[in-house]
């Protein structure tokens, strides 16, 4: 548990995501229910955490390329690393095979992971393909800039005033025959 304050100050526990499922089971302070696998956030991970956290994602890929002869490099490239949504995908494939597998999972859940499996292949099979990698390694395309703002905000306005043309009002809402404005 996790101290907090409430409105009054005084501190109170909060509770975590462990603590609720011992609620939820009557289970006891030192058992296991911290350690069931949650989703790992890549972003959100601490810098000093990146290099095991890139070590572990590699061999686990490396893994299942192996185990699985569908996934060639149509599906995982050999540059899957350098592509986000790969990186991501694969995480979450990762993470839902250790919650699938694990000591807590209940039978059935091996069967949802297969598909996971099945949806992430046509995910990294269709990005892989649009990013024309393979064998080789290709540079994503250019990622699209804001807007300039100043162009942005001339766009809007003369948008606007096309649109109040059409309409016949001006900007004060009132109709070029000044009788009201159009609803």
């Amino acid at each position: 548990m996790t101290p907090t304050d409430d409105e009054a100050g005084r501190s109170t526990p909060r509770l975590g995501p462990g603590d609720t499922l011992r609620h939820l089971f009557g289970a006891a302070e030192d058992d296991l229910i911290d350690e069931i696998p949650g989703a790992t956030s890549w972003p959100a991970i601490d810098p000093t955490d990146t290099p095991a956290a890139w070590e572990d994602l590699s061999v686990w890929v490396d893994d299942l390329r192996r185990r699985f002869d569908h996934l060639d490099h149509h599906v995982i490239p050999g540059c899957w690393w350098r592509h986000n949504e790969h990186v991501e995908a694969l995480v979450a494939l990762r993470d839902h095979q250790r919650a699938s597998f694990g000591d807590t999972a209940p039978a059935i859940a091996p069967v949802d992971w297969f598909r996971a499996l099945r949806d992430i292949t046509a995910l990294l099979r269709s990005w892989t393909a649009e990013h024309a990698c393979g064998a080789i390694h290709h540079n994503p395309p250019t990622r699209p800039q804001p807007a300039d703002a100043d162009a942005w905000d001339a766009f809007v306005a003369a948008e606007v005033e096309r649109r109040q043309h059409d309409s016949g009002q001006t900007f004060n809402g009132s109709t070029r025959s000044g009788v009201g404005s159009v609803p």
